[in-house]
């Protein structure tokens, strides 16, 4: 099971949040889910208009554990993941495509698109939590960008959600210096 591919899912949903650099929101439709779901065909094709809501209130409860591990609040992480786990519980499933191709999936891939999504995000999640910690858990630190990310920088540096965000801030703040400067 690849748990940073499903970590993903969850970083993803969580992401999809409309802020000020981003404000279209994907899961307003199921034309909106489905381009959010395009790097995942097997779901994209599958989506239904019920699985746009589903998915909006799990971002929410993802963004919380974000925000938790932002006031370092590890225990209401741990809260908020296990309620979670306890809502979208993994059923695993095999699945391949040939014998060369078999592996596990953290949910079955006949069921809606919302609940496999959901099983994948959360667990996830909850092994990057136990695996890297709390403290790798981030929000973009941009201003106006809600996104966020694992930090799996060698020294725990990251701060921004893109290099692209990074260079934004940078520049800003160079400008900034400059307009300051006597």
């Amino acid at each position: 099971m690849d748990f940073d591919a499903y970590a993903s899912y969850g970083v993803a949903l969580v992401s999809s949040q409309p802020d000020d650099r981003h404000p279209d929101d994907p899961l307003t439709s199921i034309e909106g889910l489905r381009r959010f779901l395009a790097p995942y065909p097997w779901m994209a094709e599958r989506a239904r208009a019920a699985d746009v809501a589903p998915l909006a209130d799990l971002r929410t409860h993802l963004r919380a554990v974000f925000e938790a591990a932002g006031d370092s609040r590890s225990a209401t992480m741990v809260r908020v993941l296990n309620e979670l786990l306890d809502r979208h519980r993994a059923r695993p499933s095999i699945s391949g495509h040939d014998d060369s191709d078999w592996h596990l999936h953290v949910a079955s891939t006949d069921g809606p698109v919302a609940e496999e999504y959901a099983a994948g995000a959360v667990m996830g999640l909850t092994m990057a939590f136990l695996d890297l910690g709390p403290d790798r858990f981030g929000t973009c630190s941009a201003t106006g960008c809600r996104k966020v990310f694992l930090d799996t920088s060698r020294n725990r540096s990251r701060r921004y959600c893109s290099e692209r965000c990074a260079t934004r801030a940078n520049v800003a703040a160079m400008r900034s210096r400059r307009r300051a400067a006597p």
